[in-house]
């Protein structure tokens, strides 16, 4: 049985004729604001002119706490990812903001961790995979490889290969 309803063709069947398809599931990672802890208002990752803004203002360094655990990092591991000694971060007050290289290197991460927790399926699965020894980085882990922008789009890039399921 069918209807046509202005442009639409409606198309009734019973229970017994529905096709069976397998169940598809989205998975939308946090968003920018959630890595860092709340400390940012809510930005798409994608939004060139809201990031330029943004690290133009700086960002508080209470968000890099929030960031390493998404990363599963100590904050000296993570101070080294910014170029910073670890005291040089612990002197900053919480509510002070970073210079904009700082800042943009945290997006930069905040953006990584994004992506990755949308391709592996949540918090997690990413951290386990960043903290894994991978046969693509010749054994190494993907977390040795984020101290550098080359390092990071070579783990996106890899992260796209996963979500297009090619052996990686």
């Amino acid at each position: 049985m069918s209807y046509i309803c202005g442009e639409i063709q409606l198309i009734m069947m019973d229970k017994d004729n529905i096709a069976s398809e397998p169940a598809v599931a989205y998975t939308f990672g946090p968003d920018l604001s959630t890595i860092l802890g709340g400390q940012i208002d809510a930005v798409d990752s994608r939004d060139t002119s809201a990031l330029i803004a943004l690290t133009r203002d700086g960002i508080k360094v209470s968000s890099l706490k929030s960031l390493a655990d998404y990363l599963g990092v100590t904050m000296e591991q993570l101070s080294s990812f910014l170029n910073s000694s670890y005291r040089n971060l612990q002197r900053k007050d919480d509510d002070e903001h970073l210079d904009p290289l700082k800042t943009e290197k945290v997006l930069e991460l905040a953006a990584f961790v994004q992506r990755g927790c949308v391709v592996l399926g949540g918090r997690q699965p990413f951290k386990t995979w960043l903290h894994s020894t991978l046969m693509v980085l010749d054994y190494q882990k993907p977390v040795d490889y984020i101290d550098t922008s080359f390092g990071i789009g070579l783990l996106l890039r890899i992260l796209g290969r996963i979500e297009q399921g090619v052996y990686s």
